[in-house]
This record gives C-alpha cells, sequence and structure tokens, in this order.
C-alpha cells in the first residue's frame, strides 16, 4: 500500500530502551512522498510494526506507539480510534500482517473435440502478486493423446473482484523478557474500522524462524479454496520445531 512509516529524530535516551522519538507517517506516490502525521514510538528501534490496510472502504493501519501494544491507525488523518493499552505484560510487537485475496476468472478457449469449447472459472487468489491481479492471456498447443487432434488452448485471465483484506491479521513478537524468539498470535480484525481489535494465542506458543518476516511465514493457499472443504480453514505457519535427538520426542520450549 502507499503509505509507510519512517523515523523523524531521536530525541530522548533510556538505559535499557535507548534511543527513541517520533515516527513520522508518509504517503508515497509515483513521484514524491507526503508527510501526514507523526507519533511518538517509546522504544528504540520500530521493526516492522506498522501495517497499512483497508476495511470496509477505509484505510487503516497497525502500529505500536507504546512498544507493549497494538493499535489501530485511520489514514490519511492518522487518528487513533482505539486498540490495545499499554501493559507491563502486553505482547510487544515487531512484525504484523494481513492477508489479502482476489478473485480471478479464467476463460478456457479449445478446438480439443473432447471438451466443451469454451468452460470459465473462478478462483480465489490469496496474497496475489502484481502479476496476477492484472489480466493476462495465453496459448499453447499440444496433440489429443486419444484421438490425436492438434489442440490449441486460449487462456485468459482478469480480476473479478477488487484486491480485498481479510478481516483478520497476525502479529509476531514476545511478552517483555521473553525475546529470544518472536513467537506469532492472531489479530481479529473485524471491527478494526471502529477502532476495535483482539488478539489471541489460538496457534499456541510458537516461534518463527530468525530473521524471517511474518507476511513471508504464512502460507495461505489453501484458505478459501473452497468452503465446502475443510482444508479451506487451513494455513500452514513455517515455524521453529525442537527435537530430542534421541528419542524424537518434540519439546516444549515452555518446560
Amino acid at each position: 500500500m502507499k503509505y509507510f512509516v519512517r523515523a523523524l529524530n531521536k530525541t530522548e535516551t533510556d538505559l535499557d530502551l535507548g534511543s527513541f522519538g517520533r515516527m513520522g507517517v508518509f504517503r508515497r506516490n509515483d513521484i514524491s512522498e507526503e508527510l501526514l502525521g507523526s507519533y511518538k514510538r517509546n522504544y528504540g528501534t520500530n521493526f516492522d510494526a506498522f501495517f497499512p490496510f483497508s476495511l470496509k472502504g477505509k484505510d487503516l493501519a497497525l502500529y505500536s506507539p507504546d512498544y507493549t501494544a497494538t493499535r489501530i491507525m485511520e489514514l490519511p488523518s492518522c487518528k487513533d480510534p482505539g486498540g490495545e493499552e499499554p501493559h507491563e505484560m502486553g505482547f510487544c510487537p515487531v512484525d504484523y500482517f494481513v492477508p489479502t485475496f482476489i478473485d480471478i476468472e479464467s476463460t478456457h478457449e479449445t478446438n480439443n473435440e473432447s471438451f466443451p469449447p469454451i468452460s470459465v472459472t473462478v478462483e480465489r487468489v490469496n496474497n496475489p502478486s502484481k502479476e496476477r491481479i492484472e489480466p493476462s492471456s495465453g496459448k499453447y498447443s499440444y496433440v489429443n493423446g486419444n484421438t490425436g487432434q492438434e489442440c490449441e488452448v486460449i487462456i485468459m485471465s482478469r480480476p473479478v473482484s477488487p484486491l480485498t483484506y481479510y478481516p483478520f491479521g497476525f502479529v509476531s513478537g514476545c511478552i517483555w523478557a521473553d525475546d529470544s524468539s518472536w513467537k506469532v498470535q492472531y489479530l481479529d480484525l473485524s471491527r478494526a474500522d471502529e477502532g476495535v481489535l483482539m488478539r489471541d494465542d489460538r496457534f499456541g506458543y510458537i516461534e518463527l524462524q530468525e530473521d524471517v518476516r511474518l507476511k513471508d511465514a504464512i502460507d495461505m493457499s489453501d484458505y478459501g479454496f473452497d468452503w465446502g472443504e475443510s482444508i479451506s480453514k487451513n494455513i500452514r505457519i513455517n515455524i521453529v520445531q525442537h527435537f530430542n535427538l534421541e528419542n524424537g520426542q518434540v519439546i516444549n520450549p515452555l518446560d
């Protein structure tokens, strides 16, 4: 999305938290960038704790002015309608991810007498690349192994829905003093436009691989593929797993 943050200055220094100051909120277009507002961040680094998204026609962002809490920002106004309150045992965010989807219509035209001349399908594509969002077409030829017919297929694809953010997301981070690795929790964003978010640890205590961004650790390939199938509720998260090499047992990092 077109919004991002960048440190404007360093105004204070704390023995534990380091230097911190104001984060500028910018909007970028093709040729320039515009400073929309700013907020104070009370930690020495912002990590990747700013993520813009859209919900119900509103541009919003997840952000963390206090390092122990996640809050919501309205864009482009930079107003704060709500979110978590700072807490000494709060979940300290370092990265966010709100997945997206788009519905793609594909039209297949063929002279293969074994198939209908024209068929149309619609599939959901999660977190589509820029290339998938654009209309495309292609053609290929082959020989029907049963009839010997030389066949040609023309495939035309186009989006039939706007790029849409799911009403949920993910946050990685840690509880204070448990910062040897980043854990992953779930965010309910269905009321984010009202300034309300809910976080929970439904995945349990899971650890991300080191130096892996949250967006790269979460695989949404199966999600929403066919709501009649249970697999459509599944996601995959690339995490670190600990084992006892002698007996193969999984080690609980909390033990």
